[in-house]
């Protein structure tokens, strides 16, 4: 069986389950280092959109997008 086939007997599996399954095995917790630790809250958006660029690990996407990126 090549991996289209495999593929597509997957997602043929897949339908066969019922709605409240699919979401039960569809989702995982996936830690986020830092994000999980604590809660905290800001008082402006920017003061968070400040600590989420200096603090938050750059591939968890949080950080500041400057004119030369956009």
């Amino acid at each position: 069986m090549d991996e289209d086939e495999q593929f597509r007997e997957q997602c043929r599996r897949q339908l066969r389950r019922s709605v409240d399954q699919r979401i039960k095995y569809g989702f995982f917790k996936n830690y986020k280092p830092i994000l999980d630790d604590e809660s905290r809250s800001f008082d402006t958006m920017a003061a968070y959109r400040k600590w989420a660029h200096d603090t938050l690990p750059e591939y968890l996407g949080y950080r500041i997008v400057s004119d030369n990126e956009q």
